[in-house]
């Protein structure tokens, strides 16, 4: 009865999951934040910075990077790649950094089915470093990915698992996507759009009515 009446008001609404995501995430300040989620973002920023430098030096992370740098190296308007400090595109810094954390093994784990900072911390980063944003704004864009992708994860990872996926790629995007949205400051539409994009990319679906 608890739960109906819980979920009573938000089926009266009539909005979309996705719009009341972008709602809340566009709406959250770093003054909502309780001290010890800031500290928490602090900490898996720290995890994820030193896994990163662990995998730099492992096989796996050294040929991320070798892969990016062989195709990206010198472009002026990208973002940077961790350790070594090479120029390639935002995508192209994204993916090296979440393989080099990947790589180093010190993941943090929610349900021991996803991987959020791998996915997520990268993401916030080259939004961090391309928008200039401050300290405060990153931990809040990261504090949103995670909000958002693990309630998500929460009520359906044991639906993905059944039916044969990793629930860590489905729902890493989002987090990602989120987090880095936070930074850029979008606006409620933009992150709604965004999420419609994530929805098809996680089921394999490359077509979107936010690409029109």
């Amino acid at each position: 009865m608890e739960t109906q009446q819980a979920q009573a008001p938000r089926a009266a609404s009539g909005k979309s999951l996705s719009r009341q995501f972008a709602q809340w995430v566009v709406g959250l300040r770093y003054e909502d934040l309780p001290a010890a989620v800031v500290d928490r973002v602090k900490g898996l920023t720290l995890q994820n910075l030193a896994s990163a430098l662990v995998g730099s030096q492992l096989s796996a992370g050294r040929e991320a990077v070798a892969l990016v740098t062989s195709e990206e190296d010198g472009v002026r308007s990208g973002a940077s790649i961790l350790v070594s400090g090479s120029r390639v595109t935002r995508a192209g810094a994204a993916f090296a950094n979440s393989e080099m954390m990947l790589a180093g093994g010190k993941w943090d784990t929610f349900r021991m089915l996803t991987h959020p900072g791998t996915a997520i911390i990268p993401a916030a980063l080259v939004a961090a470093e391309t928008e200039a944003a401050s300290g405060r704004d990153f931990i809040t864009g990261v504090a949103a990915g995670y909000e958002v992708m693990e309630r998500m994860a929460a009520d359906w990872i044991p639906t993905v698992m059944a039916r044969g996926f990793h629930a860590g790629p489905v729902f890493s995007i989002f987090g990602a996507a989120v987090a880095a949205s936070k930074i850029m400051r979008f606006t409620d539409e933009q992150l709604h759009a965004t999420s419609s994009l994530c929805t098809n990319l996680a089921g394999s679906n490359l077509e979107s009515r936010a690409q029109r």
